[in-house]
């Protein structure tokens, strides 16, 4: 058998003539473990740039699709204003008015109950529906500013209104009011009806 690679031996001489008698032999070509994870990392690295290649040629292919622009409907007015709502001031029943009584609010006692109900078919002016502590500290702020608030029930157990009033007349309503909007709150007028 020839080798194909000799390192080891010395190299030897052939003569010419003796080369040509002798018959060719055949010869084996040895693969090691480096040639073999070459061969296969090899193959992998083919394998990974025929996909890729694949993936991008069918991604520039395809056909895009727009994303679809979500449809703003827009409604219309109604033609015709809408009633504007007028409240009048009910007295607490509570406190009777006194027609030669001073219009001011009365002065609040740091007495009054933090919890109360509103009476009904009085309007009130409602500043939040938060949870009972904010409640809480909201209705003592607003009371720094004199202004006869308090914390009432809402519409479950765990949010509750801060109110301020009942208000005996419109100048009332209308001091307490512009109290609110210097503070910067945001409220709204409110008549409560019987439970």
């Amino acid at each position: 058998m020839q080798r194909i690679l000799a390192l080891d031996e010395p190299e030897e001489r052939v003569e010419p003539e003796t080369a040509s008698a002798r018959p060719e032999e055949d010869f084996e070509l040895v693969v090691g473990k480096r040639q073999i994870a070459a061969l296969t990392f090899l193959a992998l690295v083919v394998v990974a740039l025929c996909s890729g290649g694949s993936y991008l040629a069918g991604k520039a292919g395809s056909p895009r699709e727009e994303p679809s622009q979500p449809l703003i409907r827009l409604e219309e007015a109604p033609s015709q204003p809408q009633p504007i709502l007028e409240a009048t001031i009910v007295p607490p029943a509570a406190a009777p008015i006194i027609p030669s009584a001073p219009t001011a609010p009365p002065p609040v006692t740091p007495e009054a109950p933090l919890f109360g109900s509103p009476v009904p078919k009085a309007i009130y002016i409602q500043v939040g529906a938060v949870e009972k502590g904010v409640a809480v500290v909201i209705a003592e702020g607003l009371r720094k500013h004199d202004l006869k608030s308090f914390v009432a029930s809402g519409p479950n157990d765990k949010i509750f209104r801060v109110l301020i009033g009942p208000f005996a007349d419109a100048e009332a309503y209308q001091s307490a009011q512009r109290v609110v909007n210097e503070i910067g709150l945001a409220s709204f007028a409110r008549r409560y009806q019987q439970q």
